[in-house]
């Protein structure tokens, strides 16, 4: 009996293994097409064009230049400039009219329509260099990635209630940098963190989270990878705080580092029991990729000057305020989860 029933798992492993070889790809090239192209234009025309949000109150050009030339958003360079250029390529090439939201009359359709594109380009951008790094070769999507990823996008999508002109712009350059973590050559590498450390700090602040990803990663790492993540994180800081200092030695005006003290804003307390049973649950559906609850503590150790600086100068009601966070969260553990899986690669 013991043979026969070698024989039949024997069968049943072989079976399998055909079953899967024979598998089609097929499947999860539409499914990568549907997430990479569908999907960011739905939540483009749903989020970004259909539904008018009625919290962000400059929307108008004349708004923007007011709120983004003053105080602390002076130094926040990169996303606003790339939106009046693209508003100023679009004012050349089309008529212009009113279109007013609830929070600000001024608005017009063009000065609307270019947060909305340049928002939803950045966004989209994004979402495809995250289903790249999901994606395993000859295997597709695994659904423990997938879980985290529409969680991620959900959060992401309901973000867009406020509108700037540099949150998705900065989603965008903190991927830039832990992809380029991520490489196998060191060069190509570096040339991704330069850019990422760079332009992201010219266009806000949430750079810095780049170099608590990459403190997570270099202490939590086999020590073949943590000095790579070591060197990355010295790049980082260094050119990061270059430009940090560089910007206010260049346009120097008396500023506090905190422009208003909030201690949360409205609602403070409530979004902040909102946030942790989100991030709490960001942890456990990250730890379907690796089982260890020590990354994500460690994570939020890093990131404490930001959370400090958001609970002294921000509003926690901003879900937007907490998707890099999120974002480095996903990263950690799905670097971890390649890692293991590349483990046995490595060690035969």
């Amino acid at each position: 009996m013991s043979r026969l029933s070698q024989s039949l798992n024997s069968l049943r492993q072989k079976t399998a293994a055909n079953s899967a070889a024979g598998t089609s790809m097929i499947p999860q090239y539409v499914l990568f097409g549907a997430l990479a192209i569908a999907l960011p234009i739905v939540i483009l025309f749903s989020v970004e064009l259909w539904l008018v949000s009625t919290y962000t109150s400059g929307l108008g050009i004349e708004r923007v230049r007011e709120q983004y030339f003053v105080g602390i958003y002076r130094y926040r360079i990169f996303g606003r400039d790339l939106y009046l250029l693209f508003y100023q390529f679009l004012h050349a090439h089309f008529n212009d009219r009113p279109y007013p939201t609830p929070r600000d009359p001024t608005t017009s359709l063009l000065s609307y329509f270019a947060f909305a594109v340049s928002n939803g380009l950045y966004f989209g951008i994004s979402n495809l260099i995250l289903l790249s790094m999901l994606w395993v070769k000859k295997r597709g999507f695994l659904d423990r990635d997938l879980v985290l990823y529409f969680f991620y996008t959900l959060l992401v999508a309901l973000s867009m209630a406020v509108v700037t002109p540099y949150d998705q712009t900065a989603y965008l350059l903190l991927l830039i940098g832990i992809v380029g973590s991520r490489q196998r050559s060191i060069a190509v590498g570096l040339i991704l963190i330069t850019v990422s450390a760079i332009c992201g700090t010219l266009n806000r602040e949430t750079e810095f989270l780049l170099a608590s990803f990459l403190a997570t990663m270099a202490l939590i790492s086999p020590a073949i990878l943590a000095k790579r993540y070591w060197i990355y994180l010295a790049v980082d800081m260094v050119l990061s705080a270059a430009v940090y200092v560089g910007l206010r030695v260049w346009m120097p005006i008396h500023v506090r580092f905190i422009a208003y003290l909030t201690m949360g804003g409205i609602w403070g307390a409530e979004s902040v029991l909102v946030l942790i049973l989100l991030f709490a649950g960001a942890t456990v559906l990250a730890m379907r990729l690796h089982r260890n609850i020590w990354p994500a503590l460690i994570l939020l150790v890093f990131c404490s000057p930001y959370l400090a600086t958001i609970v002294m100068g921000s509003s926690f009601r901003e879900l937007r305020i907490s998707i890099p966070i999120l974002l480095c969260l996903f990263c950690v553990y799905f670097s971890l989860s390649r890692q293991q899986d590349l483990q046995p690669i490595m060690t035969s």
